[in-house]
């Protein structure tokens, strides 16, 4: 139970004892009708309504006498004055309803709000100053530019009270009518960090509604967020917007390199081709960079081939793709070099297990990949992809170094820690459909690190 909760418990608590000592102590308490009053009203109308009767002769003298008796014994049982309360009553009843009342709220505080409920209200209540504070000093475009509240660099009182930090931005946001950018970017961020995307979806929406013009870092992170809770598939919507999101933004490389890989996760072997073409074309004529994005091309575009993908379609490809087809094979040495010092670089050791169905049950076509990651989701960094035909069963050992990888950039050893997760694809399709078979992801911390992941979850 939250505070808002309480406030409305106790005023409601307020108002029924108001109602009950007004009820007892008003100005309307002595003003009931008496039961005597009542019936004497009625004796008087009914005895009216028998000479009445006597007179037009419906009744004789006898029967007169005997109803008007009769009424009369009625009058007289309630001649005796009512007993009204007297204070003494009156102070009685009010304690017992005060009892009843704070017997209820006695056992509200204690079971009903919860010692959870109380943690937060007390967290949220230390945190709201210091929040209120630091927004107050920190420019938005700070703000904006922090991919986790840790880079923003936040109080000391904050950076041990998250929670509490969450629940003030909640409590602000709402009381601002969800308009204000310095608290949603907080809360975008926050909601980030703890993996509650839908709510951070809501957070970045409200931004993107308040912004004027919108932030650049707001639209990626909205876009991202989408596209994670699509289970990173590209639906006609979110390709679009990427399309026009990052056309308009050809000048960030790393936004050119990151959407060049979610497309050729997502099977769009040309439009991959194309995009990272647009980033090789962003170096030099023979730069050590445009060199290595070249070679990436072609061994993507050898590995989708192998695959059973359709190829580049080379009359919808863009003049740098072209170019880098014709530069593949001249950079072929330098290629070789790459990667016989990459293999020099500490190897991860991944041993493989299946258990999820036998052996017989796997088709020789299937396809088995390894992936690691920088996070449990999105784009991986490096890969490996082995047809279980050109296997001879399960355990299989694998080493996964700086060889594998997908994007050039830094090294395995700079990005930890990584997740590296494993499947089977039935099809030979990276992106996991009915009846592939994955295993749980495993987070390491160093590259020494023996890795084992046990194929046993077949997908619905």
């Amino acid at each position: 139970m939250t505070t808002l909760g309480i406030i409305y418990t106790l005023l409601f608590l307020i108002i029924s004892v108001g109602l009950l000592c007004y009820a007892l102590w008003g100005k309307g308490s002595q003003q009931y009708p008496r039961l005597k009053d009542v019936y004497r009203d009625k004796y008087l109308d009914e005895t009216e309504s028998l000479e009445d009767d006597l007179t037009r002769g419906k009744i004789d003298q006898a029967e007169y006498d005997e109803k008007k008796t009769e009424l009369a014994r009625d009058l007289l049982e309630v001649a005796k004055p009512d007993r009204s309360l007297n204070s003494l009553s009156k102070g009685i009843i009010a304690i017992f309803g005060l009892a009843i009342i704070g017997l209820f709220s006695t056992t509200f505080w204690e079971d009903g709000y919860s010692k959870e409920a109380k943690e937060l209200d007390t967290q949220r209540t230390i945190a709201l100053p210091y929040v209120k504070e630091w927004l107050a000093s920190t420019p938005l475009e700070v703000l904006q530019r922090g991919e986790t509240i840790a880079d923003l660099n936040p109080p000391e009182a904050l950076q041990y009270n998250l929670l509490g930090t969450l629940a003030a931005l909640n409590l602000m946001s709402s009381s601002t009518h969800h308009s204000d950018p310095k608290e949603l970017n907080l809360l975008g961020k926050l909601y980030l960090n703890m993996d509650q995307l839908g709510l951070a979806e809501k957070a970045y929406l409200d931004l993107y509604r308040v912004e004027n013009p919108v932030n650049n870092n707001t639209l990626y992170t909205l876009l991202n967020i989408q596209l994670a809770m699509n289970n990173y598939q590209l639906d006609q919507r979110l390709e679009g917007l990427f399309d026009n999101f990052v056309l308009r933004n050809q000048e960030n490389e790393s936004l050119l390199l990151y959407y060049g890989t979610v497309l050729f996760e997502n099977q769009k072997i040309d439009k991959s081709m194309y995009f990272f073409s647009l980033l090789a074309d962003r170096y030099p004529e023979g730069s050590e960079n445009r060199n290595m994005i070249l070679n990436m091309i072609a061994t993507l575009t050898n590995g989708a081939e192998m695959g059973g993908a359709n190829g580049m379609n080379h009359s919808a490809q863009g003049p740098g793709q072209q170019q880098s087809q014709q530069q593949s094979q001249q950079s072929s040495q330098q290629q070789s070099q790459t990667a016989e010092n990459a293999t020099t670089s500490t190897p991860i050791a991944v041993s493989i297990e299946q258990n999820a169905v036998s052996a017989e049950a796997l088709s020789q076509d299937a396809v088995l990949y390894l992936f690691v990651r920088k996070n449990e989701v999105g784009p991986p960094l490096a890969a490996k992809r082995i047809p279980l035909g050109a296997m001879g069963g399960f355990p299989v050992n694998l080493t996964i170094t700086d060889a594998d990888l997908l994007m050039p950039g830094a090294g395995l050893s700079e990005q930890l820690p990584l997740t590296l997760s494993a499947k089977i694809s039935m099809n030979g399709d990276p992106i996991s459909k009915a009846g592939d078979i994955e295993a749980k992801p495993m987070v390491i911390e160093a590259l020494d690190t023996p890795v084992v992941l046990t194929l046993d979850h077949i997908v619905e």
